[in-house]
């Protein structure tokens, strides 16, 4: 009986901790390599709809950013630099169309 009460607490913390800190919850799905030959991934579980747009989270390289598509003009803006960018390989629009179709 003990066990079965440690593990139904153990998995009501996980679902709290996830629900609460949701980028804890990593779902990574490549879409290929950009022009710069690096690796590109989106974080499924990170997509959201943002009043900027669909909000993401999305890995080049050995980088982690935090982003915003704009599904309406095919660009999304990164937050760390402050920048705009359009899709400039197949990686990239491939990752913009499984963000906002998400």
């Amino acid at each position: 009986m003990k066990k079965s009460i440690a593990s139904v607490l153990a998995s009501g913390v996980m679902g709290i901790l996830t629900c609460v800190y949701p980028a804890l919850a990593e779902n990574w799905v490549y879409m290929g390599k950009a022009d710069t030959g690096e690796n590109i991934s989106v974080d499924a579980d990170s997509i959201y709809a943002g009043k900027e747009g669909k909000r993401f989270i999305y890995s080049i390289g050995n980088e982690t950013l935090h982003a915003a598509a704009n599904c309406s003009n095919n660009t999304w803006y990164v937050l760390e630099y402050d920048t705009t960018y359009s899709p400039q390989s197949e990686a990239t629009q491939r990752m913009l169309v499984y963000v906002c179709e998400s």
